[in-house]
């Protein structure tokens, strides 16, 4: 055993000289060696952190996005949602599961033509198929529910929340709702209004 040992310690002692001699003969051959060693492990690590997000892109793409067709319900870019949202000056976005009786009589009316003729916009969707609890958490959503929310710089401004309690008025009232969603809440345009009524009497009172 011990015979063995030196063999082996010989061994590892030879194959370390016969290794510092040639690295000083040709030291750029390492080198070489080195950098394509470090080259492999930033293109291992990058395709770690990129892959996967292409991969669920593509697969939004094929079972979701290519089910839709209507000029008036577009694809929101998967992999950049988020920025695209905070990026666009004005966006509205359809949250929703992609399946589910409310989210197909919701796709159906955007495809219907005398309907989608008669909407003033384009709404953009995003399927929650990933990372839901956290975008629930994000924009305020319920994954049972189809959300539509008007952004105007990145900032939500109005919210249209569609559930299975309304989904039998939604072919009469969807397009007008959709088309008012832009247009500052009525409610508070009107509380507004009066505090801007009720400033304007006093200011009124104390100068008489």
């Amino acid at each position: 055993m011990q015979r063995l040992m030196v063999e082996i310690k010989d061994k590892i002692i030879l194959s370390y000289t016969n290794l510092s001699e040639d690295f000083e003969q040709h030291p750029q051959k390492y080198f070489r060696r080195i950098g394509l060693l470090l080259s492999c492990s930033f293109l291992l690590t990058a395709a770690m952190f990129f892959l996967p997000s292409k991969i669920k892109e593509a697969q939004v793409d094929t079972l979701i996005y290519s089910s839709i067709h209507s000029e008036k319900l577009q694809p929101l870019p998967f992999s950049s949602a988020h920025q695209e949202i905070t990026d666009s000056r004005a966006i509205s976005v359809m949250f929703s599961l992609p399946k589910g009786e409310l989210y197909k009589q919701v796709v159906d009316i955007f495809e219907d033509p005398q309907q989608s003729s008669e909407l003033n916009r384009t709404i953009f969707f995003y399927p929650l198929v990933y990372d839901t609890p956290e975008l629930e958490q994000r924009y305020g959503i319920e994954k049972d529910k189809v959300t539509i929310i008007f952004f105007d710089g990145g900032e939500e401004r109005n919210r249209l929340v569609l559930s299975d309690e309304n989904k039998e008025e939604l072919e009469r009232t969807l397009v007008p709702a959709l088309n008012r969603l832009p247009l500052i809440n009525i409610k508070q345009l009107e509380k507004e209004l009066a505090n801007g009524e009720q400033s304007e009497e006093t200011t009124e009172s104390t100068l008489e």
